[in-house]
């Protein structure tokens, strides 16, 4: 591990913030015991499965209308 003292102190992005490391990609809770994956992103519990799947459906549907218009 490296010493985070000697880094210079920067501003996260946000992508940064959210990533699988620090935490579940839809509400940003810790991991459990078990971590559950949708398209390689990582979820804390499977409620939060099902609402990455339903956004993820939703936003599908979305860019069908638009590509349609």
């Amino acid at each position: 591990m490296c010493d985070t003292s000697q880094l210079p102190e920067r501003r996260l992005s946000e992508s940064e913030r959210c990533s699988s490391v620090n935490g579940c990609a839809v509400c940003g809770g810790k991991f459990g015991l078990i971590r559950y994956y949708s398209w390689r992103t990582a979820l804390c519990s499977k409620k939060c499965v099902d609402r990455f799947r339903t956004r993820r459906e939703r936003d599908r549907r979305w860019l069908f209308r638009a590509q349609v218009a």
